[in-house]
């Protein structure tokens, strides 16, 4: 949401200027993801698909900067994020990927890819996945 603020200066000069608005995100957030991954071992390759409940819960916003967690039955990281200046996207890294989401009144819904960070070595070099969140304020 924009706003427009009046400054005025010393000498009695005023100007309009055209703010944007950071939103704040509400502190827990859940629904469902959907997940493609593949381990891409020349041995035994393998095509996975599942789509589990996902709660991310925001642990501390700062303006545009974001921590929080995301967590499903069998996985929960710490992430890390940025809202864009215009407050519709929110950009987010993790351990091993990244994503976006579009910002919508009280909505959550976007994707990204990662790898398998964690194991021996041809674990996560050839192990990796796409999801895509769609999430809502409780």
């Amino acid at each position: 949401m924009k706003s427009i603020i009046s400054l005025t200066l010393g000498l009695g000069i005023s100007f309009l200027v055209n703010a944007q608005s950071i939103p704040t995100l509400a502190k827990v957030y859940s629904g469902s993801t959907t997940e493609t991954s593949v381990n891409a071992s020349k041995k035994n390759p393998k095509t996975q698909m599942q789509k589990v409940t996902a709660t991310l819960t925001v642990l501390k916003q700062d303006g545009p900067h974001v921590e929080f967690t995301y967590e499903n039955p069998s996985y929960k990281a710490f992430e890390i994020g940025t809202i864009s200046p215009d407050g519709k996207r929110l950009q987010i890294a993790y351990k091993g990927g990244l994503g976006f989401y579009d910002i919508s009144e009280n909505k959550l819904v976007g994707c990204g890819s990662g790898r398998v960070n964690e194991g021996p070595f041809a674990q996560w070099i050839n192990t990796y996945y796409a999801w895509c969140d769609d999430l809502t304020a409780k």
